[in-house]
């Protein structure tokens, strides 16, 4: 048993017949250039939702996760994210405990190798190696974009958004809120949800300066959160 086991997880740390820790891919990996201001935008927006990071030794690496129904969100963040990952495609999480998915895939995911590209993001959402809220960020239209499809939905009345930030703090949300308010020009707020969770209201009157930025990024299988 145990050897199968081994075997198992040498062939999967093999990649065109070379061990991952290699000279070989360790030298393709460090050559690899830092990312794009695009990729780095796309990256702080899903940061700001369910994204989170690791620092393995020196260099930081980013984990991307999301429900089984967003494996078109998640393959389409894999293309992006493809030349900074060992991984040939995403990962599947299964269901253990679930009383009618038991064994179905419970989530999509990914991690990127460890770089030094990514010491600037773990610099800006970490302290002591927990997640935090810049004091100052500038968000652009592809953080918005991503932190959206990552993260928001659309009120009763398809006009409304709202932001899933119940993992901050209060003066963590109000912070995020403010970010929107002045660099953009929303008029977003922090509401009460679940009675002890706050989250981001985008109201209805942002919403066509919303789907103008949106519909820029935004995916085919994204489209039902852009506000109508």
């Amino acid at each position: 048993m145990e050897n199968k086991k081994t075997t198992k997880k040498i062939i999967n740390n093999i990649r065109d017949g070379y061990h991952l820790n290699s000279k070989y891919w360790q030298d393709i990996k460090n050559n690899r250039p830092d990312l794009s201001q695009k990729l780095f935008n796309i990256a702080i927006g899903m940061l700001l939702g369910d994204a989170t990071m690791y620092k393995v030794s020196k260099n930081a690496l980013i984990k991307f996760e999301q429900g089984y129904q967003q494996e078109s969100f998640v393959n389409h963040l894999f293309d992006l994210f493809k030349n900074y990952t060992f991984m040939l495609e995403p990962g599947k999480r299964i269901d253990l405990h679930h009383p009618i998915r038991k064994g179905e895939v419970k989530s999509y995911w990914f991690k990127t190798f460890s770089h030094k590209t990514f010491n600037k993001l773990w610099d800006l959402f970490s302290v002591n190696g927990k997640k935090r809220i810049p004091e100052s960020l500038q968000l652009s239209e592809e953080c918005i974009s991503y932190w959206i499809m990552c993260d928001g939905s659309l009120a009763k009345d398809n006009k409304t958004l709202i932001l899933h930030s119940q993992s901050y703090s209060l003066e963590e949300n109000v912070k995020l809120s403010t970010f929107l308010n002045v660099h953009w020009g929303f008029q977003t707020k922090v509401i009460q949800h679940k009675e002890k969770y706050h989250v981001i209201q985008i109201p209805s009157r942002d919403s066509p300066r919303l789907k103008t930025i949106m519909s820029k990024y935004i995916i085919e299988s994204m489209l039902y959160k852009l506000p109508v």
